[in-house]
């Protein structure tokens, strides 16, 4: 018989954006905890399953008593955007819509550069679908470009549906140049390459 978990927290987390800090844990920690996939969550009787960026199916893990869920999956379920400041070491859960590791929007410590909105799209390929990652997408488009991650910072990083095929669309930019790339899901194949200079 699977155990039923009420989803308490995301009720009462609802009402605002939720920001969690390192210095909310203080100290960092080592534990041992059970991941339980025989564990059920119910969100108003309708049974959730929930998926990491890869696509892979993540369970509710169990601590001294307590369930937990990641993150990403508390986010899902309020409908909110999760944040990632790499600098502070902080999370944030926002009402915000954002085209995409476990944030969908990853803010560096470069004051100057635009928050990274590409580790995960918000369109993820159906289960049947067969083909490479954005982070693959990612790579290819950079060589192409010729250049590295740590040179650049990304604009856009999603997939998309069009003329019958799956497609990456990968958009970055180093200093006053701009790359866009599209990029065919199913092989890797750069289909359309732009760069524009201002």
């Amino acid at each position: 018989m699977k155990k039923k978990v009420t989803l308490l927290t995301a009720g009462v987390l609802c009402a605002a954006g939720v920001v969690v800090g390192a210095s909310a844990a203080g100290v960092i920690q080592k534990v041992q905890s059970e991941i339980r996939p025989d564990f059920t969550v119910k969100v108003d009787g309708k049974t959730q399953t929930f998926k990491n960026v890869n696509g892979d199916v993540v369970y509710p893990m169990l601590y001294d008593g307590t369930t937990y869920l990641p993150i990403r999956a508390i986010g899902e379920l309020m409908g909110k955007t999760v944040y990632w400041y790499e600098a502070d070491k902080l999370i944030e859960l926002k009402s915000e819509n954002t085209t995409v590791t476990d944030a969908d929007v990853i803010v560096t410590d470069d004051k100057d550069k635009k928050p990274d909105k590409t580790a995960k799209p918000k369109e993820t390929l159906p289960p049947e679908v067969q083909g490479i990652t954005i982070d693959k997408a990612k790579e290819i488009a950079l060589q192409k470009a010729g250049l590295s991650a740590d040179e650049v910072f990304f604009e856009e990083a999603s997939y998309d549906f069009d003329d019958g095929r799956w497609i990456c669309e990968i958009e970055f930019k180093k200093d006053k140049a701009e790359y866009s790339a599209e990029i065919l899901v199913s092989d890797g194949t750069v289909i359309s390459w732009d760069v524009d200079i201002d």
